[in-house]
């Protein structure tokens, strides 16, 4: 049985309670943790630490966060970073190289990069992966149904990391808080496996609370990939099949094509709600509760150096994560829905303003 956070929620009535409890709770304790961790620690001379890091698609705020805590806490380290560039079959040949390399921590983003350079907790070819180095992992939406760890508190191998998505049951808090939906479209990529457990999580969810969720897979291409020229026939078919929100949840394709998406919900007035920061920062979602990528790569470097310099092994560490989420509204997407939050939110609510055409990951194909 999967260890969660939920129940916590269930002892409130009103979403709205629920929602507030997210967004304030432990704040002043999580703070608090990264100021007393870098007095704490008093640097010595020490042979620099080489990490070396996989990404998925170029690197992002989270690498920035990352190596900001650390120089914040006085670890000395080198860092190396290889791109998957959106393709596990680059894999091997990383793989070959952080052999040869003999890192002290190897560090991967996302599912695919995680299961494709350290591998599932358990398989029959580990020879195809790094098992005999400590790994943390970041962006990662569903460690333990992934098979990457048994369980938050032990993960059960040499690798440990940080969580980063809201349940599913408090991002349907904040969409009710916001507005009583009743009908909710998730287009997604069906070949994907953080969105197919996302979509079961949110099928399981929306049962218990009188919302109809219409499930909208992206159609394949001739490669079996999804095909990003259906998406504007995708919205039209949540138009009228009379979504009054569109649900984007940890979807890789449609961070990608983010701005594509969001751009057709607003002109079909179709307001849009992102699980993850990057279709808030890099596209046009009207709204979120998200983990900040920034805040998240400290907190990733906070697990790195349990490891490197305390020498914590991983498989002792719990899954890291943040003790509250961010509820982002874009303004100028309301503004033009004219779909306005309600004034409670005002208290919680980081306003802001989409990034019109912005680039969110840097050196991404």
């Amino acid at each position: 049985m999967r260890a969660t956070r939920r129940g916590v929620f269930n002892a409130f009535a009103k979403p709205w309670e629920a929602l507030r409890l997210v967004v304030l709770i432990l704040a002043l304790h999580y703070q608090t943790t990264f100021l007393a961790l870098a007095q704490d620690f008093e640097p010595g001379i020490q042979e620099p630490y080489r990490i070396f890091a996989v990404t998925w698609r170029g690197e992002t705020e989270v690498e920035d966060g990352f190596r900001d805590q650390l120089t914040q806490l006085g670890v000395s380290y080198e860092l190396t970073v290889r791109n998957l560039s959106l393709d596990t079959g680059n894999a091997p040949a990383i793989v070959e190289e952080i052999r040869q390399v003999q890192p002290d921590l190897v560090y991967t983003w996302g599912t695919g990069t995680t299961t494709s350079i350290v591998g599932p907790l358990d398989t029959d070819e580990p020879e195809r992966f790094i098992r005999d180095i400590p790994g943390i992992f970041v962006l990662v939406a569903y460690p333990i149904e992934a098979g990457i760890v048994d369980s938050f508190e032990q993960p059960g191998r040499l690798v440990t990391g940080v969580s980063f998505l809201a349940p599913v049951e408090v991002q349907l808090s904040a969409i009710e808080a916001y507005r009583p939906f009743k009908k909710i479209a998730v287009i997604y990529d069906p070949t994907a496996r953080n969105s197919q457990i996302n979509v079961s999580d949110l099928r399981n969810v929306v049962s218990n609370m009188g919302v109809d969720l219409i499930e909208i897979p992206v159609p394949l291409d001739e490669d079996g990939k999804p095909n990003p020229e259906e998406i504007p026939n995708l919205v039209v078919k949540a138009k009228q099949k009379g979504a009054e929100l569109i649900y984007m949840g940890p979807d890789s394709f449609l961070t990608r094509h983010g701005d594509l998406l969001t751009s057709l919900a607003i002109d079909a007035q179709l307001p849009t709600f992102a699980a993850t920061q990057a279709p808030l920062l890099g596209s046009r979602a009207m709204f979120g509760l998200v983990t900040e990528y920034y805040t998240l790569g400290r907190l990733a470097a906070l697990q790195a150096e349990k490891i490197l310099v305390q020498g914590h092994k991983p498989e002792d560490i719990p899954v890291g994560h943040l003790a509250r989420y961010k509820l982002w509204i874009n303004m100028d997407v309301v503004h033009e829905i004219g779909l306005f939050p309600p004034l409670e939110m005002i208290a919680v609510a980081d306003f802001r303003n989409s990034q019109k055409g912005s680039v969110y990951v840097r050196n991404a194909p």
